[in-house]
């Protein structure tokens, strides 16, 4: 239990260290004109996004209240935790790790629902690969925690945002692939990259 809550104390750090981050490198974006946004999601999509806010917290409650958020009626219990907790360590290590890494690339245009003026298509990072990574992401960091602390509700959680994230996905790309967007640079960029792993090459 003493290994457990460490490891829900540094990835509950890191959690508070990416929301600043993140909220440092957006600001920027505040003041850039918008010119094509993308459509109004529908209630049950905005729900899904702010599901985030479990795996946000969640290191907290464990580090805290081990009993209630590590071996409480939401968590499971098997002779193979231990595997299931190292394979959880490392896709959380490796979602965060992309995460920043999509992010800095992306820069300041993260924060926005739509097209920018003057805004550039990304194709360097993990861009040059997946064209989604930061929605993948944050499926795999969200993923690994539940594995990490066996947790049914972040399985769930993780469930929710990744179909939520699909129609974030599909409006995106008819935006970009769209004369608002980048029209045709766009859609030669989909033919060579994958949506959310990168595409087998023969």
């Amino acid at each position: 239990m003493t290994t457990l809550r460490f490891l829900a104390i540094v990835m509950g750090a890191a959690h508070g260290t990416l929301w600043l981050l993140a909220a440092r490198w957006e600001a920027p974006g505040r003041d850039v004109d918008v010119r094509a946004r993308l459509p109004r999601p529908p209630a049950w999509v905005r729900a899904g996004y702010f599901t985030l806010v479990v795996p946000l917290v969640y290191p907290a409650v464990v580090a805290i209240a081990p009993g209630w958020g590590y071996a409480g009626p939401l968590n499971w219990s098997s002779p193979v935790d231990a595997i299931l907790q190292v394979i959880g360590v490392a896709a959380w290590t490796a979602g965060v790790c992309v995460l920043v890494w999509a992010s800095r690339a992306v820069g300041h245009y993260t924060g926005i629902d739509g097209v920018a003026e003057g805004q550039e298509l990304v194709t360097s990072g993990p861009y040059r690969y997946v064209r989604h990574p930061i929605y993948a992401c944050f499926t795999v960091i969200v993923f690994g925690l539940a594995l990490v602390f066996s947790s049914y509700l972040l399985v769930a959680v993780a469930a929710v945002w990744f179909v939520a994230s699909l129609w974030w996905v599909s409006a995106e790309e008819a935006l970009l692939s769209s004369a608002e967007g980048f029209g045709g640079r766009y859609q030669a960029y989909r033919r060579t990259t994958g949506r959310f792993l990168p595409r087998m090459r023969r």
